[in-house]
């Protein structure tokens, strides 16, 4: 077939197909080759394909009709070399080989055109790309007359059209370069949801309003990196029964805002939207927020400082000491075990004053809640949102659906969470708990605490919103990644607080109650007076024993 050619443009269809092996050398995986040819003519590539590249899986495709579902058969490790008849009908197969692409937008296409060398029809083909978000198209048309050109555009800030000639590709030269390195000041429309620690608005000393939050962060630094900016879209929805998410996607779909800033947890219930959403930013999990138990009373604490068992063993140790030096002549004459009775003594004044001191200073909980099952059993119930409810195990609800309270209004759920309110335990995020744990950091001692024995769902991917399709899924996923092994998102989760206290949305304040020293009362000493009174007991008793022994021999002695 090149025989058929000038020596010059076969050299170029050469450097061309040299362009397209670096690219494929490169790869990490093994790149499909899928050959669009659906109106069965004569490509460039139809000898080249079959000697020359057969180290990679190839179809051909050569139907006109498109198939929406092949993403459900592929990854993104695909090369589409297209074929393109001239005319309408070059450009309808074009629209079919996008919709055939939907959810793979990110692949490679280089595409001939059967035509004569046209700058216009070169616009018109890409245009259908660009509303298509296909990216990354290479064309070039079939022409024996000129040099070869390939044509591709820039998106960013706006449409403008590419000429490279393949004569001039050097060493190095990359036939897709990523375009989206630099976004050329290209405007980022975002739509943030503004729950802290999220995202949230303050205005700084010059009274301008400014966002912030890890969340928004993030995106920040995202765009700073890709040479953008971003626009704020001030939500317009009041919080009701549907989850932020939800309002952020008829945003996306319509076209009016790039990105979403709300975290959703990707789950069974939304796993068919998955194109909706980016790649997973960071993973966590959603567990409970629970009071932290009160200590036990104070005269309860006289009755753990030794076990039943230890008290039944000091017991008889004493009884048998006390025959041994009554009974045995040895043991009275032995001075080293007469010092052994005072010896115990004084170590279980010790140990006993040592046990009691530290229930005094840390005294163990009443009641602990270690499962769902003591959370049934107590008084405490989980305040949650109706609609996080069903995303639960659905063994989960059905055994353990009268430990929760919920309410449809989550600003009731925030505002009572955010004062610390002890009456309920509370479902959170562990993002959002790390907030919590900082501002507890400045109690006189912690209200809540985190429990991992009580989480519905544990490491689950967190993804944000944005438009079905988007062009910069792929930028944002390499970004996602850096910005994890750098740690950079645990320090934005970090900082999150401390900008909160900055922006007046949070104060550092002490919720937790004063604990005022107080003596010891009488009814603190009770298991004392209890012990003090059954030991006066028992000494009665047996000096009535005694007396009783007594005048009963000499009632018997004087008949």
């Amino acid at each position: 077939m090149l025989a058929n050619l000038n020596g010059r443009l076969a050299r170029e269809l050469l450097d061309l197909y040299g362009l397209v092996m670096g690219f494929l050398a490169g790869g990490e995986t093994t790149t499909t080759m899928i050959y669009y040819n659906p109106a069965g003519l004569d490509c460039s590539w139809s000898m080249l394909w079959q000697r020359n590249l057969t180290h990679h899986p190839q179809i051909v495709w050569q139907k006109s009709h498109p198939c929406p579902d092949l993403y459900n058969r592929f990854n993104s490790d695909i090369l589409v070399l297209a074929c393109l008849s001239p005319g309408a009908s070059g450009e309808l197969q074009l629209r079919n080989l996008a919709t055939s692409l939907r959810h793979l937008m990110a692949v490679p296409v280089l595409v001939e055109v059967m035509d004569l060398d046209r700058v216009a029809v070169a616009s018109e083909y890409l245009s259908i790309c660009l509303h298509s978000q296909l990216l990354n198209v290479e064309l070039y048309f079939r022409s024996h007359n000129e040099s070869l050109i390939l044509y591709s555009y820039q998106a960013f800030p706006h449409f403008r059209l590419i000429q490279r000639p393949v004569a001039a590709s050097g060493q190095g030269t990359k036939i897709f370069p990523n375009k989206l390195e630099n976004l050329q000041g290209h405007r980022l429309r975002v739509i943030p949801d503004l729950s802290p620690p999220n995202s949230f608005e303050y205005r700084d000393a010059s009274g301008k309003l400014q966002v912030a939050g890890y969340l928004w962060a993030f995106i920040a630094t995202y765009a700073g990196s890709r040479n953008a900016s971003l626009e704020m879209i001030r939500p317009g929805w009041g919080f009701g029964h549907a989850a932020a998410s939800t309002y952020m996607m008829e945003l996306t779909r319509n076209g009016t805002a790039d990105f979403g800033l709300t975290t959703t947890l990707i789950t069974k219930r939304n796993f068919n939207f998955l194109h909706e959403y980016t790649f997973p930013i960071l993973f966590t999990s959603w567990c409970t927020m629970l009071p932290v138990e009160k200590p036990i009373p104070k005269d309860d604490l006289y009755g753990r400082i030794l076990c039943p068992a230890a008290v039944v063993l000091l017991l008889a140790l004493l009884l048998l000491g006390y025959l041994a030096f009554a009974y045995m002549q040895f043991v009275r004459e032995c001075a080293w075990l007469r010092i052994l009775p005072r010896l115990m003594a004084l170590i279980l004044l010790t140990t006993s004053t040592a046990q009691l001191l530290s229930l005094l200073i840390a005294p163990p909980p009443s009641k602990w809640i270690g499962s769902f099952d003591d959370l049934l059993h107590s008084d405490l119930r989980i305040m949650g949102i109706s609609n996080e409810f069903y995303d639960m195990d659905e063994a989960l609800r059905a055994k353990y659906a009268a430990a929760f309270h919920l309410v449809n209004d989550p600003e009731e759920i925030y505002r009572l969470r955010n004062h610390f309110n002890s009456s309920w335990a509370y479902t959170i995020a562990v993002i959002k708990w790390h907030v919590i744990d900082q501002q507890q950091r400045h109690f006189s001692r912690p209200l809540f605490r985190l429990s991992r024995d009580l989480c519905f769902n544990d490491y689950m991917p967190t993804s944000f919103v944005l438009a079905p399709d988007s062009v910069y899924y792929e930028s944002l996923k390499d970004f996602s990644l850096t910005a994890l092994q750098a740690g950079l998102m645990e320090h934005w989760i970090a900082k999150s607080f401390y900008d909160m206290v900055a922006a007046g949305k949070m104060s550092i304040r002490d919720y937790s109650e004063l604990v005022v020293l107080k003596p010891l009362s009488m009814a603190d000493l009770w298991h004392t007076w209890l012990i003090f009174g059954a030991a006066i007991a028992v000494a009665s008793g047996v000096l009535l024993l005694e007396l009783t022994v007594f005048y009963v021999n000499v009632f018997l002695d004087s008949i």
